[in-house]
């Protein structure tokens, strides 16, 4: 029975582009892309995109077609033309790639799936130029169906495209790849040479003023048996500044790493090394204040058992504060009381942690209600 379901998947194929993104290190995407590997033959283009190494052997069911914008693309253009007609469905992530597949398949009628909130007037740090905003608002009118990380962001959505209720939307949070896990590693704690009687407090995500790193970095500071590790991209200008302020106020127990993981994978050890999750995010976007389930470090914390501690945002009350997996706060200066808290309970949010992973944040969960959702099944 399985040999006539994968001989009958050869059959089908879809279209997926990405345009401007790291491909690699957004499980979301490769989330995505394993499943339809499975029921497809999966044509991925691909546009100015980075971390896409190993994509070829990621999935024998996964062909990778890089588009450029060199002399050859209307030659290259015409060509992929002829292969309109043999897709069963298109999908395209973020403005940047439909924009991709319009210019490719004018005629398709993709998915389309929103990773971040490209709202006209409201997109802080996000590659969105006039010309490419125009011309995905005109195309998104006629997408096939919308998949968005939450019900408040899909009304978000549908109010600022003017998309109307007759387009079917999916509720897809960001996801992880299996169940939660408990085992924990001493990985940071030999790599740092870190005292095994202090607990390590992470910082996933960007090194930037918009996240307050900074000041989060002077409170653990003054916080006797806790390092702060961070990990991310950082604004480097932003990075000098902090260290040079760090150093002159003699705070020693905040660490920061220069190392790039390709996949959510190699990012395993730091996770299993660490005892809580900070999840700041300043109060200058929508996408910022409705990031909730909508946040690859909270799914990333929760699915290794870290409370966490963040703002008192909607979103993050109730992915966090309704569920008991850490502790939401309204002004950064309560992170000590906050970890104070967290450490007086901390089985019971770090139980309550995997719990919700496991019930809100695992593909698996997922995958057949989406598969339905792409095949036109009502949902």
């Amino acid at each position: 029975m399985q040999q006539e379901s994968k001989m009958s998947n050869q059959h089908k194929k879809m279209a997926v582009f990405i345009a401007n993104y790291s491909i690699n290190n957004s499980p979301s995407i490769l989330n995505f892309l394993s499943l339809m590997a499975s029921h497809y033959s999966v044509d991925l283009y691909v546009r100015n995109c980075s971390l896409t190494e190993g994509l070829a052997t990621f999935n024998p069911e996964i062909r990778v077609i890089e588009v450029g914008r060199a002399s050859s693309w209307r030659f290259l253009l015409t060509k992929l033309r002829h292969y309109s007609n043999s897709y069963d469905s298109y999908v395209c992530f973020d403005p940047h790639g439909l924009v991709l597949c319009d210019q490719v398949f004018p005629d398709a009628k993709p998915f389309y799936y929103s990773l971040e909130l490209y709202l006209k007037d409201d997109h802080f740090g996000l590659d969105y130029t006039a010309e490419i905003a125009e011309r995905e608002r005109c195309v998104v009118q006629k997408i096939s169906g919308l998949i968005i990380q939450s019900r408040e962001k899909e009304l978000l959505f549908r109010e600022d495209y003017g998309l109307p209720a007759s387009v079917p939307a999916f509720i897809l949070p960001v996801t992880g790849k299996g169940i939660a896990v408990h085992e924990k590693s001493d990985y940071l704690y030999n790599k740092y040479n870190i005292s095994s009687d202090c607990k390590i407090a992470l910082h996933l995500g960007g090194i930037a003023q918009w996240f307050s790193c900074l000041e989060i970095a002077q409170i653990f500071g003054r916080m006797d048996k806790w390092v702060l590790f961070f990990q991310g991209y950082p604004d480097h200008r932003y990075l000098v500044e902090m260290k040079h302020k760090l150093t002159e106020q003699k705070i020693t127990n905040v660490i920061f790493t220069e190392e790039i993981f390709q996949t959510p994978d190699q990012l395993e050890p730091v996770l299993m090394s660490s005892c809580l999750g900070i999840a700041w995010y300043n109060d200058i976007s929508l996408g910022f204040r409705t990031a909730g389930r909508s946040s690859g470090k909270i799914a990333s914390y929760l699915k290794f058992g870290l409370p966490i501690i963040t703002n008192t945002y909607p979103s993050m009350i109730e992915a966090i504060g309704k569920t008991g997996c850490g502790i939401c706060i309204d002004r950064i200066n309560q992170i000590h009381d906050a970890v104070s808290a967290i450490e007086g309970n901390y089985a019971d949010f770090a139980l309550n942690a995997r719990k919700e992973y496991n019930q809100t944040y695992c593909f698996d969960s997922y995958s057949r209600d989406l598969m339905r959702f792409i095949r036109g099944s009502q949902y």
